[in-house]
């Protein structure tokens, strides 16, 4: 498996961090090492989109259907999930774009759209702490974990809250490129523990 093709998922209220966290992370990786990262494509359910808490409108690259097959699909979080999981419109949208998808990553609340799916049935995930108990009313079968930043089970990997995506983006670039190539991106962007 490679990261060669990225898709990231756009929706009205999305959390604005949820998304552009890995599109900065990803979008270094594409810009320093182009062989390890050919295509970022962004998906719209609407265009263009309305951004959680800001007056500020985005226009997705592509709308509703993925135009290939990818090798990540990145859903993030935001208050827009809880509209989504209750439109069977968007949820076959989604479901869509998933089944065109080698592997599927949510940030935040997106981990609510994988859970409405089943996608998250009997396995460990996590979310935004204001989310665990409609996580867990979506799939009893869940078990709730947020002593981790995120879950990963190959397949599907879950972040938890809004800058979490960031530190996942790095885990999958140094499972599936190199430490030595995470590390590289980790210091184009400075992105660092913070000093003490």
């Amino acid at each position: 498996m490679s990261l060669k093709k990225i898709a990231v998922l756009l929706f009205d209220d999305a959390e604005l961090l949820d998304f552009t966290g890995p599109l900065e992370v990803f979008g270094a990786l594409k810009y320093l090492f182009p062989e390890e990262c050919e295509k970022i494509t962004t998906i719209g359910l609407s265009d263009p989109i309305t951004i959680s808490k800001l007056d500020m409108k985005i226009i997705p690259g592509i709308q509703k259907k993925i135009d290939d097959d990818y090798d990540l699909l990145v859903i993030p979080g935001g208050m827009g999930t809880r509209s989504i999981i209750k439109n069977e419109d968007n949820l076959m949208d989604i479901q869509g774009m998933i089944q065109r998808s080698y592997r599927i990553a949510s940030v935040c609340t997106g981990s609510l759209i994988l859970a409405k799916l089943g996608l998250l049935k009997d396995r460990i995930a996590t979310t935004h702490f204001a989310a665990t108990d409609l996580l867990k009313e979506l799939d009893p079968s869940i078990e709730v974990d947020r002593s981790k930043r995120y879950h990963d089970h190959d397949s599907v990997i879950i972040a938890e809250g809004v800058s979490a995506g960031i530190d996942m983006s790095f885990h999958l670039i140094s499972k599936f490129c190199s430490k030595d190539i995470s590390d590289k991106v980790r210091q184009y962007i400075e992105y660092h523990q913070e000093k003490t």
